[in-house]
């Protein structure tokens, strides 16, 4: 399997549904993508639970054949700068 690297942005916990949830971004290939994460838990459960749970549904969705819902980040490269123009007359 992939190693990718994740990060899990503010967790919070939804009372409607009793479970954690958060945007987890994982960072692949150099391209970064944001997934909208839910785990199913009690309010006090574990804080190192909730993250693996969280970031292993984030994995699974990006690596599923059909992600659904996520935001994109391109790599950011070196762009040429256009050419710089003479000052205009007076």
């Amino acid at each position: 399997m992939t190693d990718f690297n994740t990060r899990v942005a503010r967790i919070r916990y939804n009372l409607e549904f009793s479970g954690y949830e958060a945007v987890v971004f994982i960072r692949d290939n150099g391209n970064e993508y944001g997934y909208p994460s839910f785990v199913s838990a009690p309010l006090d459960a574990e804080y190192a639970h909730v993250m693996e749970q969280l970031s292993e549904a984030a994995k699974r969705q990006h690596l599923s054949a059909n992600p659904g819902l996520r935001s994109y980040q391109r790599r950011v490269t070196n762009a040429p700068y256009a050419p710089e123009q003479p000052p205009l007359a007076a």
